[in-house]
């Protein structure tokens, strides 16, 4: 496409020379330069996944996340509602500033929170979440409402809010909402006694307010209190986490290894992965991961791995505590090492799967509360699985074939009428140890194919030198010829997109090449024109 469009311009150019010359109509021929370029591995294949070791040799590797278990699928702590206040049984005459009720000295204090799947909190550290207060006055003139969380404290400051509501009456009561932002407190979850686990302590004092008038206060009248706990996103919580059973699918992720790669008869002589198991919760697991499938879509195929008993029965280890508010956890880390002697991963991998199946369980505490109610979690740590891969670029196949589109509309460059023929000229210099044959499909709007762009038997560049394993011994040249006819110029017209189709052909097969970093293509492309110049009368 771009090559086209350079010979356009190069064709504008003429005719911009030659307008002054009225009526003249004649053919010019032209040579000259359109690109050169410097080709490597991650060209051929799309992909910068290519990494080196120190012998050059280039490597597939990348690393995919299979779990990553976070504290709020841990442990929730869910919205709690609690109804407070005081309604009066009997008519009372009241003045400003008089305590109509105090829970202070009672044991009714403890507000216990349900957490799910046996998980036992004795503090919590608050990331974010809001303490929702819905007033309702019923009594003729405004009061005030005191209330402490005693469990909560923020740098050693107690939660306290005052709040005075408006008057109102049983028929019309007076109403106010308000949000109360509990960021950064830390809470103590055992209760009175100090023993206990989800529980706060809470006290609470309803008095008429000092700024208002003597009255009667009639029965059923009062002050009712509706306080929500909501959208409380911990920072920290520690206690007991139960003996939870995890389950980790069966599901599959994304891996896109090489998607427009497509081989034919391809085996790998070595691969690896390092499961990196990664704890960073303060508590004890037992895991297994129970299948590994290699999943490709386009042909349909599926590959389980077969690791015998490496992946099973894992025990992993709690993480600690660094004290660092920046940096909390020191993880545990176990690793886990399947390679090509171990398993069956050269087909596994060979595969070439579009994603990775799996299905993993685990039991949290399977010891018990071995901890004493020490177990620990912070926001934006907590269990991950992640499988580096390593694949060697030392393959065998018959060739590698590489599929990549191209969107083009030329339905509006009247010029290309103008043009009788074209010759594009491709100079390679090969030192890679295949050699390439490139052919480029013309479709339609209806994605039918219309033509072609090179002559399947003048468009393959030579491989370079090798010995007898595939080394490359030396470069080679090779010089393609591309001729763009005017029958071709009237097909790219009605293109819409082209298909490019590469082969890369590797010689002595079964032995295995070996791809270096320092292997490159070299390509020098320049165009033979003949233009046709008309200018007007």
């Amino acid at each position: 496409m771009r090559i086209l469009l350079k010979l356009l311009l190069f064709a504008g150019l003429f005719l911009s020379v030659f307008s002054c010359k009225k009526g003249a109509n004649w053919d010019v021929d032209a040579a000259f330069p359109l690109a050169t370029s410097h080709l490597n591995i991650s060209n051929f294949f799309g992909d910068t996944i290519f990494k080196a070791d120190p012998t050059g040799l280039l490597h597939i590797a990348f690393s995919k996340d299979i779990i990553n278990f976070t504290m709020d699928s841990l442990v929730k702590l869910p919205d709690t509602t609690v109804i407070l206040g005081f309604t009066s049984p009997f008519v009372s005459q009241l003045n400003p500033g008089v305590v109509l009720f105090s829970n202070n000295l009672s044991t009714d204090r403890e507000i216990t929170f349900n957490v799910t799947n046996g998980v036992e909190l004795n503090r919590a550290i608050v990331r974010k979440g809001f303490l929702k207060v819905e007033y309702s006055n019923s009594y003729a003139q405004p009061l005030n409402f005191n209330y402490t969380i005693n469990s909560a404290n923020l740098w050693g400051v107690v939660l306290n809010i005052n709040q005075t509501i408006g008057g109102g009456s049983v028929s019309s009561p007076a109403t106010l909402t308000k949000l109360y932002a509990l960021d950064e407190y830390a809470i103590n979850l055992t209760g009175l006694s100090n023993t206990k686990v989800n529980t706060l302590v809470q006290s609470y004092t309803i008095s008429t307010d000092p700024s208002g008038s003597a009255d009667q206060l009639q029965v059923g009248q009062g002050l009712n209190v509706k306080l929500s706990f909501v959208h409380i996103v911990p920072q920290y919580v520690q206690g007991y986490f139960g003996q939870q059973d995890l389950s980790f699918g069966p599901d599959s992720s994304l891996i896109g290894l090489l998607e427009n790669f497509r081989p034919s008869n391809f085996a790998l002589t070595q691969s690896a992965i390092n499961f990196r198991i990664i704890n960073e919760f303060g508590i004890e697991l037992s895991s297994s991961i129970n299948s590994l499938r290699s999943i490709k879509t386009a042909p349909p195929n599926t590959i389980s791995l077969n690791a015998g008993n490496l992946l099973q029965a894992i025990n992993i280890n709690r993480a600690g505590k660094t004290n660092n508010g920046s940096n909390p956890v020191f993880p545990w880390v176990k690793q886990i090492d399947v390679n090509s002697s171990n398993s069956n991963l050269n087909a596994f991998l060979g595969n070439l799967p579009n994603y990775l199946g799996y299905s993993v369980t685990a039991k949290l505490n399977p010891l018990g509360n071995v901890s004493a109610g020490n177990d620990f979690a912070y926001y934006g740590h907590g269990l991950k699985v992640i499988a580096d891969i390593d694949i060697p670029f030392a393959v065998s196949a018959n060739y590698f074939n590489l599929i990549n589109y191209a969107k083009v509309n030329l339905t509006g460059i009247r010029q290309l009428n103008n043009v009788n023929n074209c010759n594009i000229i491709l100079q390679a210099r090969n030192n890679y140890p295949f050699s390439v044959q490139i052919q480029g499909y013309m479709l339609n709007d209806q994605n039918q194919t219309v033509d072609s762009l090179f002559d399947w038997n003048n468009n393959k560049i030579a491989s370079a030198l090798t010995d007898n394993v595939n080394t490359v011994l030396n470069f080679t040249d090779t010089k393609l010829v591309a001729s763009i006819t005017k029958v071709k110029i009237e097909h790219l017209m009605q293109c819409r997109q082209i298909k490019f189709v590469t082969y890369l052909y590797l010689p002595n097969q079964p032995t295995p090449i070996k791809i270096k970093d320092s292997s490159y293509l070299d390509l020098v492309i320049s165009a033979d024109v003949n233009y046709n110049v008309k200018t007007k009368q």
